[in-house]
């Protein structure tokens, strides 16, 4: 599989995790408080940008496995493995949210 088709795969899987997460009523209490003063508190700019902190947490937190696989087993070489564990790691956090599509 090509690295690139994986992470479009991996950023595709945050967003959806992002707009249909269960998390999203306490996402949107945190981001209320958070959200730059630019932007007004309407609800739309509030689900936006709780959406957006859904998914950016899933990007990332999904990535620790991937990358201290990288930095312990095989110390920067260019295998498809970590990008499989990140994948892997997005689709184990975003089962809730799948459900609620009705995929798994």
């Amino acid at each position: 599989m090509n690295r690139q088709f994986l992470f479009i795969g991996i950023v595709g899987l945050s967003i959806v995790n992002g707009m249909l997460s269960p998390f999203l009523p306490i996402a949107i209490s945190i981001t209320a408080v958070l959200m730059p003063e630019v932007f007004p508190r309407s609800p739309g700019w509030v689900l936006f940008f709780s959406s957006i902190l859904i998914s950016s947490g899933t990007l990332l937190l999904s990535g620790v496995p991937a990358a201290l696989y990288e930095r312990l087993w095989i110390g920067g070489g260019t295998s498809n493995v970590p990008m499989i564990i990140w994948l892997t790691g997005a689709v184990l956090l975003s089962v809730p949210a799948l459900r609620q599509l009705g995929v798994a």
